[in-house]
Order: structure tokens, then C-alpha cells, then sequence
């Protein structure tokens, strides 16, 4: 649980003196390498998408020197998903608990996009064909009840994006690694590709979620019947709230905010696990309800 976070060199102080020494027209050049950039990576990850192709390593000619441009990419890729899966309707939160840590060796929280017609109730059903890897990981999924301003002058924490919860579910998020090879990882490829959200499945709502201690529920991960993982809520970075504190002030770092109705998959208190082909999975939270995935293998 130790790991560092793989997140590449840090390219901050060249790029001052590059500034420094070239002038208006030495920063125009550079905009227009990162919009370069930026396009090819994003047209890869496209196609990389539509062929369901296995990524066991992220390129090296693709990989960004930092955060911000991993962001950047993210944003292009999300354009290209559109179309077909609808637009942002809140985000997820990757690298939150000691279970994800230790299997991916990475530290975080970052966060990913998830799209509207990637967003299910209660029970799903979804094709085997249409997965290069598929996971489920184990999360309560908030939904927000009003618009959050960007943070002025003092970040958000736990206590000050309490106003803005309005409801608490269990849920699943749907991972889609590509297969990935987790010895590799960075924490800008996942970045890059949405935070590798796949979907979102939430349980039905429970109007006595408010009166649940949401830092101490138990959740587990079975699979046809089966219990394969367990976990506690307050393993994520203390208490979903902070999770969420911590997404506002990182959107709001980014020129973005969270919107009335947005929900918000808090993050896994649970290792990702990989769903076996014509399995059913079903993830529960104590309170909180449950989902259920079928795994379908096409006829």
C-alpha cells in the first residue's frame, strides 16, 4: 500500500526556461506541439476503443510528461465518446483505497467521465462481446443536489461539501482496463482513457440513506452467489465526502464544476474484480441496497 504513484517526469521546469528564453512566439510553438499532441493521442484512443484491441502498456510516444495534459487528452477522447454514449453526467474517482493501491501499485485519487447512456439502474445486463476486460468495483455513488461553485480562497473538505449531497446509493462501477498489464501502470494512462469508466450501475434509491454512518458500511462482491471480496466504506480516503471534497477542488483546478443531478462514484472500497464471462455479479453495501450485473455471453 506504499507504492508511488508511476506518474512520469516532471517536465515543469523546462518548459519554464523554454518560456523564459523564446518569448510569445516560443509559447505559440509549444501550444501548437500539445494541440498536436493531444489529437494523435486522442484519435489512438479512439480507435483503440471501436477494435475492443488489449493494451497491455501504454506507448511510449504517447504518454505525456504530466498531469495536466493526461487531462487534456482526457477531455478528446471524452468529444469522440459523445456521440454514441452520451455526454458527462458526473464523474468517477480512481485510486482511493488501500485494495485498489495495492493492486495497482499506483497512488491517486484522479478522476474520469461518465456518460449518460453508460449509466444503469438496479439490474443490467451487458454483452461479453463488447468488453476487452470487464470489472466491477464495489463503490456508494453520490448524487449532487445543487450546482457546486469553484472553491474561492478555501478548498473544500469533508464538512463543506456535506450541503451538497442529496442522495447515497451502492452501486458498481464498470471498469473497462483494456487488459491491461497492472505491473505497468501509470497513473496518466489511466487518466487519458476516462479513468477507464466503462459504466455506472446504481441501486435503487433509499430514502433513509442520511441516517447511515457512510464511513462505516461493509460492502461485498459475490459472483453467482459466490462472495469473492469484501471491503468497509471508510477505507476510502476516510469517508466518501472527501472523495467528493476532493473532486470539486480538482475540477474546480481545471476550469470545471459539478452540476445539479451530476452523481459521483466515490470510489472502490474493494480490488477491482473481473467479471467471468456468463457470470452474474452482485455487489452490496450494508444499508445501501444492492446491483446486479449479468455477464452474457453473445448467442
Amino acid at each position: 500500500t506504499n507504492a508511488p504513484a508511476r506518474t512520469g517526469p516532471n517536465c515543469l521546469t523546462a518548459f519554464a526556461i523554454v518560456m523564459a528564453l523564446c518569448g510569445p512566439a516560443g509559447i505559440k510553438q509549444g501550444e501548437e506541439r500539445m494541440a498536436l499532441n493531444v489529437a494523435k493521442v486522442a484519435n489512438w484512443l479512439q480507435q483503440v476503443d471501436k477494435s475492443r484491441a488489449v493494451v497491455g502498456w501504454w506507448p511510449e510516444h504517447l504518454m505525456p510528461a504530466d498531469e495536466r495534459t493526461a487531462y487534456k487528452i482526457q477531455d478528446a477522447f471524452l468529444k469522440k465518446l459523445v456521440p454514441k454514449q452520451g455526454p458527462c453526467v458526473g464523474y468517477k474517482i480512481a485510486l482511493t483505497s488501500p485494495q485498489i493501491w495495492e493492486q495497482t501499485g499506483l497512488r491517486g485519487p484522479a478522476y474520469g467521465p461518465i456518460r449518460r447512456k453508460r449509466v444503469f439502474e438496479h439490474k443490467a445486463v451487458v454483452r461479453a462481446d463488447r468488453w476487452t476486460r470487464l470489472g466491477v468495483e464495489l463503490e456508494i455513488i453520490l448524487t449532487v443536489n445543487a450546482d457546486v461553485p469553484a472553491p474561492k480562497g478555501k478548498a473544500y473538505d469533508k464538512d463543506s461539501i456535506a450541503a451538497y449531497v442529496g442522495d447515497a446509493r451502492a452501486g458498481f462501477e464498470l471498469i473497462e482496463d483494456r487488459g491491461a498489464d497492472y505491473s505497468r501502470l501509470t497513473v496518466n494512462a489511466l487518466v487519458m482513457d476516462v479513468g477507464w469508466n466503462g459504466g455506472s450501475l446504481l441501486a435503487r434509491p433509499n430514502k433513509n440513506w442520511s441516517k447511515l454512518d457512510l464511513a462505516n458500511l461493509d460492502g461485498s462482491i459475490s459472483f453467482d452467489g459466490k462472495v469473492v471480496r469484501t471491503g468497509h466504506s471508510g477505507d476510502v480516503l476516510g469517508h466518501c465526502y472527501n472523495s467528493l471534497a476532493w473532486l470539486a477542488n480538482k475540477l474546480g483546478e481545471h476550469g470545471k464544476r459539478l452540476r445539479k443531478g451530476m452523481i459521483v462514484s466515490s470510489g472502490s472500497m474493494v480490488a477491482c474484480q473481473f467479471v467471468p464471462p456468463g457470470s452474474t455479479a452482485t455487489g452490496r453495501i450494508e444499508g445501501l441496497g444492492e446491483v446486479t450485473l449479468k455477464y452474457e455471453l453473445p448467442k
